[in-house]
């Protein structure tokens, strides 16, 4: 877990039943919930809470903290409370002493969109990760979701600008993976040359992806 600032610890517990009311639970996200004990808002994280510069569309995160009584996530409920939570997110899932950490981009402009993918650690004990000193609100969301995805950010970067480039380096190694392939069965000396020149082409552009600053 992120040791963050003890300014932004809040550590309130709400009642599991007003989350299922606010979000207009539906008959598989409430049996969804069942897996659920408690849920507390951990950190709130602000500009003032950390001694940062104000920004727009990066007014707070909410790390959610969600105490379960089985060790399987209830994904179903997740989706949907976040959905409904205007601001950006990070959740903690804990089970017998082990926790899994989780997040998905959510944009925040004229329009919320959230992706639908999360990005997440699997079960494990936890461990206290010191948190550098940040100058945004953004430079701590960034921070999370390079720790859940695995691919290091770029300093001048935005977390938007840094999902772009996950993005990329994923669909990357899709082709990338499909090219070999393609190499390792293809017979034509043509195709299998062209084939291998997009491969060079694809690592190349893969390797200037993943450069950090």
């Amino acid at each position: 877990m992120f040791n963050f600032s003890s300014k932004t610890l809040v550590n309130k517990e709400y009642k599991l039943s007003d989350f299922l009311k606010q979000i207009k639970a539906n008959k598989k996200v409430k049996e969804d919930a069942k897996k659920i004990d408690k849920i507390l808002f951990q950190n709130v994280i602000t500009a003032n809470s950390i001694n940062a510069e104000e920004e727009k569309n990066y007014k707070n995160i909410y790390v959610i903290k969600i105490i379960l009584k089985c060790d399987t996530l209830p994904k179903l409920f997740i989706e949907e409370l976040d959905k409904n939570i205007a601001f950006h997110t990070y959740f903690v899932c804990e089970y017998d002493n082990k926790v899994c950490t989780l997040v998905a981009f959510k944009d925040i402009g004229r329009k919320i969109t959230i992706d639908t993918r999360y990005y997440c650690h699997e079960f494990r004990k936890e461990e206290l990760i010191d948190v550098p000193v940040v100058d945004k609100v953004s430079d701590a969301y960034k921070l999370m979701l390079e720790y859940e995805i695995g691919i290091k950010s770029r300093k001048t970067e935005t977390p938007e600008e840094y999902i772009s480039r996950v993005n990329a380096i994923n669909k990357l190694e899709f082709q990338i993976s499909k090219n070999e392939k393609r190499i390792q069965y293809e017979t034509q000396p043509k195709k299998k040359f062209k084939y291998n020149e997009q491969l060079r082409s694809y690592k190349k552009e893969l390797q200037e992806l993943k450069m950090e600053d």
